[in-house]
C-alpha cells in the first residue's frame, strides 16, 4: 500500500509537470537551450521558494536514486561522503541529489561518481564500485542523471589546455576529432541510460540535468587559462552536449532540467560563478560546481518535481 501510494503521487506530480514543461519547451529552441541563452529555468529559480514546498508535500518518502559524475557528486563541495567508499568517487554530502533529498523527505541512494561515463553507469564497473544502474529497483520512484561529459573528454579536455597554457607538466593532450566522434554518439549514449533505468523501474520519473555552463559567450578572464581558439572549442563542445542531453530527453520522455540554461551567466568568469575557475592546487576541483552552483542544481530539480 506504501509504495502504491508513493507512486500514485508520482504519477499526480507527473501530470502536473507534463504542462510545465512544454510551456518552457515551446519557450525557446533547443538551440538557444543549448547555448543557454533563454530564461525558462532562470525563472524556475525564481518560483523555487513557492514550488519546494509543493514538492516536500509531494515527493515525501519517495525513493530517490542519484547518477552520475563528477558533476552530480561534488568533488569541490565539502564534506565528502565517507561510507560505501564514497571518498573514492569525491561525492559531496552537499551535491544537488543530497539538497534534493533532505528538503523534499525522499530516501535518496546516491552513486554519483566523479570521472563517470554512461559505460560507468550501465556495465563497467569503476574501481570498486559496480554499474551505478545496479542500485535502481523496481520500487525506485525518481532517478537523476547528469552523465556525458567524461565520454567526450569535456573537462578533461580544459584542464588539458589550462594546463599547457600555465606551464604545468605532464598535461597530456586534446585530441579534437575523437571528442567530436564522441559528441556525435552522445544523444543515443545518454537515452540508453534512461531506457536501462526505465526497463528496471517502469513507473520512475527520470530527471537529466544538464551540464552547468562554464565559459561566457566571449572573451575571457583571469582564472581561466584558455586561448581564443579554445575558448570557441570548447563552447562548441558544451553546446553540443547540452543539445544531447535536450535530444535524449526528447526522445525518451526524461524530464530535462535545464541547467545549462540556467547558468547562463553564471559560468567561471562571472561576477556571481556557479563553477570554479582553473586551480589545480587549491583543493577545489577546476571547472566544477561549487557550493551555489549546486543550490541552484537542487533548486531547478525541486522545481522539476513541482
Amino acid at each position: 500500500m506504501a509504495a502504491d501510494t508513493r507512486r500514485n503521487a508520482l504519477m499526480a506530480c507527473a501530470a502536473l509537470v507534463v504542462g510545465a514543461l512544454t510551456l518552457t519547451a515551446c519557450g525557446g529552441s533547443p538551440a538557444a537551450d543549448a547555448a543557454g541563452r533563454t530564461s525558462n529555468a532562470q525563472l524556475a529559480l525564481a518560483a523555487d521558494s513557492a514550488d519546494s514546498t509543493s514538492a516536500s508535500t509531494t515527493a515525501a518518502g519517495l525513493d530517490y536514486v542519484a547518477m552520475g559524475s563528477s558533476f552530480a557528486a561534488g568533488p569541490s563541495i565539502p564534506p565528502v561522503q565517507s561510507s560505501n567508499g564514497a571518498e573514492a568517487c569525491a561525492r559531496s554530502d552537499n551535491n544537488y541529489a543530497s539538497l534534493v533529498a533532505r528538503d523534499i523527505g525522499a530516501n535518496l541512494t546516491d552513486v554519483t561518481c566523479s570521472g563517470a561515463t554512461t559505460a560507468n553507469i550501465l556495465t563497467t564497473n569503476q574501481g570498486s564500485h559496480p554499474p551505478q544502474i545496479n542500485a535502481v529497483t523496481s520500487g525506485t520512484d525518481l532517478v537523476t542523471v547528469t552523465i556525458g561529459g567524461n565520454d567526450v573528454n569535456y573537462l578533461g579536455s580544459m584542464v588539458t589546455y589550462s594546463c599547457q597554457n600555465s606551464g604545468g607538466t605532464n598535461c597530456g593532450t586534446v585530441d579534437r576529432a575523437a571528442i567530436d566522434t564522441a559528441l556525435g554518439a552522445m544523444s543515443g549514449r545518454i537515452a540508453n541510460v534512461v531506457n536501462a533505468v526505465h526497463a528496471r523501474a517502469p513507473q520512475a520519473r527520470v530527471l537529466l540535468v544538464s551540464y552547468s555552463t562554464l565559459l561566457p559567450d566571449t572573451g575571457g578572464c583571469t582564472g581561466v587559462p584558455l586561448t581564443a581558439d579554445q575558448r570557441t572549442f570548447e563552447r562548441t563542445v558544451a553546446q553540443r552536449l547540452a543539445q544531447a542531453t535536450i535530444t535524449a530527453a526528447n526522445d525518451t520522455g526524461a524530464t530535462l532540467v535545464r541547467l545549462a540554461t540556467a547558468s547562463h551567466g553564471h559560468d567561471a568568469c562571472a561576477a556571481d560563478p556557479w563553477v570554479e575557475k582553473y586551480k589545480p592546487a587549491s583543493g577545489r576541483t577546476s571547472y566544477h560546481p561549487n557550493e551555489a552552483g549546486m543550490r541552484a542544481a537542487a533548486s531547478l530539480v525541486k522545481s522539476a518535481l513541482g
